[in-house]
């Protein structure tokens, strides 16, 4: 079993102030659903080795529609496995 750090860098241009507690929800809400699981039982890595470039990219993809309903972006996600291994995505969306 892993132990993964995820570093997410957001942006908002909402005139209004996102509420930091709302952005937890929304993180934790993806997070719940698969915080002590084995990756290798997910169906999303049934034939995908869960290497952390891979983990990124698929945890990428469930995070933005979470911050989405929030009007905030992900304008950087670092996903580490170990102090040596890590893989960042940047978006300029």
């Amino acid at each position: 079993m892993h132990t993964w750090e995820v570093v997410c860098e957001l942006s908002s241009q909402s005139k209004q102030t996102v509420i930091f507690s709302d952005i937890e929800k929304a993180l934790n809400g993806v997070f719940e659903n698969i915080s002590g699981t084995f990756l290798n039982t997910l169906d999303d890595f049934k034939e995908l080795n869960p290497t952390v470039e891979n983990v990124t990219l698929w945890l990428y993809h469930l995070i933005i529609p979470a911050l989405n309903q929030l009007d905030v972006h992900l304008t950087r996600l670092e996903v580490s496995e170990s102090p040596t291994r890590t893989y960042c995505i940047t978006s300029s969306n």
